[in-house]
């Protein structure tokens, strides 16, 4: 396959030599003279790990050629991966300029050739990708068919080939109507091991910045325990290694599904405490200052979608913080009933609060005393009396959601989405 790459900077160099490896033909872009001219002889205007070797190859074959030309480019390649740089603007928004500027001077040859694909392959926001198919549309003539894609890059400097070749994942974001399938099959021409996800253009587009956030948290967390860990005499890097090593909690898909706040007694509590520890030993760690704080707003959110929605009760679905236990303590459901301005009921799901002893009892008088009172056993009384209902731990009952026709819900879990299209109006909130 030709392909044409706009940009020669990190991402599209990388692009271009493993493509070139492969056996491709690519047309590399550029409004520098000077990346054209270095790529056009055989070097690479990057540092990178076997990037050099690989464009010299490809000239050497004929390959890879570099150009200035937008039109002759796109005239002599069937897709046109763009990789530009999306620097931040003075707002602090990721800049698009750059893409715009790509589309227009390819505009003339789509026309000319009647139909094209294009891949958008720098980082940008959400939603982008559907502005430059628009904008597109705009500039071309009736009748010419492009089709447009999000192919978000996974690539570490130092290691990028071999990021390349060896991805986590091949994520192609697509738009209804638009073909995929020239940009599919040319990754599997590469014979890579990860799987190609086809998803929306937005999820696409979004998972990249996404990914380098949790990449920097992880980067954040890991320096402000350490640093905890050597002011308490312990070695930081010994901690993490156990921290990583707990494949089945720690490093692993649990916890990271969008719902709920946390809850319980262990989280809340030592997510506080080991902030004020870092604190009494001198030790700056903002991050681990601000998780609680972070919780609470979340609550602040579902209480505010709760709201949104008209009447004046609301019925909560879930005491404990969590299904299969009958502790309260920090639950999110009665953390969130203490912050509504309406009346507040809850459905009694086999949970006794006069049952609660020790420091469930203690948080129960001190949170809410009069939560018996609130109790309504009755489904059917329960959601004549409740405007909205709210689920919020994951234990569903059936009894409820047979009856959810006419109530408004709001589903922070995730414990009902099988009702999303029964009710009047359904709440995810973070998912």
């Amino acid at each position: 396959m030709k392909v044409s790459v706009f940009g020669l900077g990190y991402v599209g160099c990388v692009m271009t030599a493993c493509l070139a490896r492969e056996g491709h033909e690519v047309v590399g872009v550029d409004v520098n003279p000077e990346k054209v001219e270095t790529v056009a002889g055989g070097e690479s205007p990057i540092e990178e790990p076997g990037v050099g070797e690989a464009i010299a190859e490809g000239v050497a074959e004929e390959r890879i050629e570099a150009t200035t030309d937008a039109t002759a480019a796109v005239l002599d390649s069937s897709v046109s991966f763009l990789t530009v740089g999306t620097p931040l603007d003075d707002t602090g928004q990721l800049s698009t300029t750059n893409l715009y500027n790509v589309v227009d001077s390819m505009v003339e040859a789509v026309d000319e050739k009647g139909n094209h694909r294009v891949v958008v392959r720098s980082t940008v926001p959400p939603s982008t990708t559907r502005s430059l198919r628009e904008y597109m549309d705009s500039k071309t003539a009736e009748g010419t068919d492009v089709d447009f894609a999000v192919n978000p890059e996974f690539l570490r400097e130092g290691a990028a080939m071999d990021d390349f070749f060896d991805p986590p994942y091949v994520v192609v974001g697509t738009f209804e109507g638009d073909a995929a399938e020239d940009l599919v099959n040319l990754y599997r021409t590469l014979g890579l091991d990860g799987e190609v996800r086809t998803v929306a253009p937005e999820e696409a587009e979004s998972l990249k910045m996404v990914n380098n956030a949790f990449h920097a948290l992880k980067i954040c967390f890991a320096n402000e325990v350490g640093s905890l860990a050597s002011a308490a005499g312990v070695d930081g890097r010994e901690l993490m290694d156990l921290v990583q090593s707990d494949r089945k909690l720690n490093v692993s898909e649990q916890y990271l599904d969008p719902g709920f706040a946390f809850g319980g007694s262990c989280l809340p509590k030592d997510s506080r405490a080991i902030a004020t520890i870092a604190e009494d030993n001198g030790v700056s760690a903002p991050l681990l200052d601000s998780i609680p704080e972070s919780n609470d707003a979340h609550i602040e959110r579902v209480r505010d979608r709760v709201e949104s929605v008209d009447g004046s009760t609301v019925g909560i679905v879930g005491i404990a913080f969590k299904s299969d236990t009958t502790d309260m303590r920090n639950s999110p459901g009665l953390r969130l009933a203490k912050q509504l301005d309406d009346e507040v009921l809850f459905y009694a799901d086999g949970l006794d609060p006069s049952e609660a002893v020790g420091s469930n009892r203690d948080y129960l008088d001190k949170t809410m005393p009069d939560l018996t009172d609130r109790l309504v056993s009755d489904p059917d009384s329960f959601l004549d009396r409740a405007d909205v209902v709210v689920f919020a731990n994951n234990c569903a009952r059936p009894e409820l959601t047979t009856r959810l026709e006419d109530t408004p819900v709001c589903d922070p879990v995730g414990t009902v989405p099988e009702v999303a299209d029964d009710v009047p109006e359904y709440h995810s909130v973070s998912w």
